[in-house]
């Protein structure tokens, strides 16, 4: 009777999938940011579930911190996992960017950012995310700061001189002259009526990685980050050729004084290298999103419901490439290109299948297709597909004539 238990079981992951289609939207603006800051004074780790600004601790955290984890918030990911690290008066600490990296490979979370990492500890994350894409088949990516890593995965955020102002900085009445405080200049006629309490910040493009990363975890798939606007900055650097920059895999913020304010000018990622496989599309952070989070639905599901419950013969697999179908068909339209021509599907493997046969000492050439595609595989299963991925409107060339 254990094969009609195995039968009975596949509605359940029916469900599974058309529930995942159907949650789409909402479960990819919910993304999971991992953070590492340099706060200890002694040689520890300490880690924190961070939600909202209510799960922020009172005591514990570096003003700096406070204020890079909550312009993640800003961004509204489902949680920020943050690691705090020794900081750099700490001599030869054991407890480093590595040991964080080592605590957290096997847990989930979407984006990763450093903000208080030195250039040295940026290049190891880019290192330590494309071997874990590549070799481990993991779906992390990276907002690293001017790092041209040209890579999927990674986030090269290179706009630097942001200037934030200071919601706590208040005028004095008085009318006096103009005065620098700090790194900033106070306006024409008032100056601050507290030395220590600066009218704005000006952050690089390392610490605003936080932002970033933020925005990213938090953004669904029905829509790009491109010029998503970032309300709180006044001003950023500016570029006399912003297209080639951004051609070069650049992640930069925009004031196209049009009225918006401060934008994401384009969602791309770093990827500036092109293949048969990895075509230009892959540059768009949406695109890899789209495919990250169908690779671990269909992965978690056979996780959960497959490995080690259902028998490994051609129905159970044909079971299991339905089930993704309805998945594919659920996800047609924000997700998937939902038009005539895409390419949404799934089946099994028949090249693979065959060298399977071929390392068994079969004789492929007097085997016909459907045998083929029945042999029995073991404990593997091997499947092919195709998906379209569906992108957000971002250019546009309209020619009109008389």
């Amino acid at each position: 009777m254990a094969n009609e238990k195995e039968i009975f079981g596949m509605p359940k992951v029916l469900i599974t999938f058309k529930t995942k289609s159907t949650t789409a939207i909402a479960r990819s603006a919910r993304g999971i940011v991992a953070m590492i800051l340099k706060n200890e004074t002694t040689d520890v780790m300490k880690s924190y579930k961070i939600s909202d600004i209510t799960d922020i601790p009172d005591k514990g955290l570096t003003d700096k911190n406070v204020d890079l984890i909550k312009k993640c918030l800003l961004g509204t990911p489902l949680r920020i996992l943050v690691y705090t690290i020794p900081d750099d008066t700490v001599a030869e600490p054991t407890v480093n960017q590595s040991y964080v990296l080592k605590q957290i490979s096997n847990i989930k979370w979407n984006y990763i950012c450093a903000p208080t990492a030195s250039g040295s500890e940026q290049e190891d994350l880019d290192s330590w995310i494309k071997t874990q894409r590549s070799n481990k088949y993991k779906t992390f990516k990276a907002v690293l700061a001017n790092m041209a890593a040209d890579d999927k995965g990674i986030i090269n955020f290179c706009t630097g001189d942001i200037k934030v102002p200071n919601p706590d900085y208040v005028e004095d009445a008085t009318e006096t002259p103009a005065a620098i405080i700090g790194e900033a200049i106070v306006g024409d006629s008032t100056v601050a009526n507290d030395d220590t309490v600066k009218p704005y910040t000006i952050y690089t493009a390392t610490e605003y990685t936080a932002r970033i990363a933020g925005i990213l975890a938090g953004l669904s798939l029905d829509r790009s980050a491109t010029y998503y606007q970032l309300p709180e900055v006044e001003s950023v650097e500016t570029y006399e050729d912003i297209d080639s920059l951004i051609d070069k895999g650049q992640l930069l913020l925009v004031d196209e004084g049009d009225g918006d304010g401060v934008k994401i000018a384009r969602a791309c990622n770093s990827l500036t290298t092109f293949t048969t496989d990895v075509g230009q599309d892959f540059r768009s952070i949406k695109i890899v999103e789209c495919i990250d989070m169908i690779t671990d639905d269909i992965r978690d599901t056979f996780k959960s419901d497959y490995v080690g419950k259902v028998i490994n013969d051609y129905n159970h697999k044909m079971l299991f490439i339905s089930a993704i179908m309805v998945y594919f068909s659920g996800l047609k339209g924000n997700v998937l290109d939902n038009s005539p021509t895409a390419q949404n599907t799934v089946d099994i493997d028949e090249e693979q299948q065959k060298n399977y046969a071929i390392l068994k000492g079969e004789d492929v050439a007097e085997m016909t297709v459907q045998q083929i595609r029945e042999y029995n595989t073991g404990t593997n299963v091997y499947l092919t597909g195709r998906i379209t991925p569906v992108n957000a409107m971002e250019d546009l060339t309209i020619d009109f004539t008389m």
